[in-house]
């Protein structure tokens, strides 16, 4: 009963990564014949609902992910090497074990003009998307493991690398830079967050700036901005490296520049986002 219900499960996970490759070759053999297309949007069903990709575990390259939610959406286990993505308006890397753990190694990619965009042009604003390098499963899918090494994250609107869920992620000599001083969003350099672990080293993360003012009161409504101020503390900052909802235990970091442009260099919240 066990081996055929392993069967089972593996037959529906190569049947819906069947249907997504199909649905990308659809869209490809349409469009042939008419010369440079609009970038084909891929309907894909991950950990944090349906969204769309310009590409599904695609390792090298590049991606034009202009119109599409999402760059290059992995789910797979595979090693990326010099992968270039930009232009995604939500995740320029998505890795994303919803079908299964998973271990995937990122090296060398370029990402960057992730985040909201008018037309084609990218004008980041107050969304809490736009991310260019995530790793998740859903609150309670099985882990994705990997590392982002020497890789170049620039150009995004809510934050450069996160590490999010059950996910086991070494992030070693990359340069992560925010888009400096703006007051309509806290973007963060490196992420990680509710009980992700991993590595942190080496990193040269920098210009993460808010310079808003709104924040949340301690039960949870708003300050700052049209509503009453907020008081010491209770502000919205961007961080450099920002550990979130998990146990400092399970994430090594060291070594890490964060002195350039940051408005805190390090943030730690391990019980309660509001704290």
């Amino acid at each position: 009963m066990t081996e055929k219900k392993m069967v089972s499960e593996k037959n529906l996970k190569i049947a819906k990564v069947l249907v997504i490759l199909s649905a990308s070759l659809i869209l490809v053999l349409a469009t042939a014949g008419f010369g440079r297309a609009a970038v084909l949007c891929v309907p894909v069903n991950t950990s944090r609902g349906l969204l769309t990709a310009a590409a599904v575990n695609q390792s090298s390259g590049t991606i034009d992910a202009t119109g599409c939610d999402i760059g290059d959406y992995i789910m797979l286990s595979r090693s990326v090497s010099s992968l270039t993505v930009h232009d995604a308006n939500q995740y320029g890397i998505f890795v994303d074990s919803s079908l299964g753990s998973i271990t995937v190694s990122i090296s060398g990619a370029t990402v960057y003009n992730i985040g909201a965009h008018t037309s084609s042009a990218f004008t980041p604003n107050g969304v809490q998307t736009g991310i260019g390098i995530i790793y998740d499963s859903g609150a309670s899918g099985p882990t994705v493991y990997g590392s982002i090494t020497s890789s170049d994250v620039y150009a995004y609107q809510k934050g450069g690398i996160e590490a999010n869920h059950n996910s086991n992620v070494t992030t070693t000599s990359n340069t992560v830079t925010g888009l400096g001083p703006v007051d309509y969003i806290a973007q963060n350099g490196i992420e990680y967050a509710r009980d992700a672990a991993g590595v942190i080293r080496g990193n040269t993360v920098s210009d993460n700036f808010y310079t808003g003012s709104t924040g949340v009161f301690a039960d949870g409504s708003p300050c700052g901005g049209l509503n009453p101020p907020c008081p010491p503390g209770r502000q919205y900052v961007s961080c450099g490296i920002l550990l979130v909802l998990i146990d400092p235990n399970n994430i090594q970091r060291g070594q890490n520049d964060v002195s350039n442009g940051n408005q805190r260099n390090y943030a730690v919240v391990t019980d309660s986002p509001l704290d």
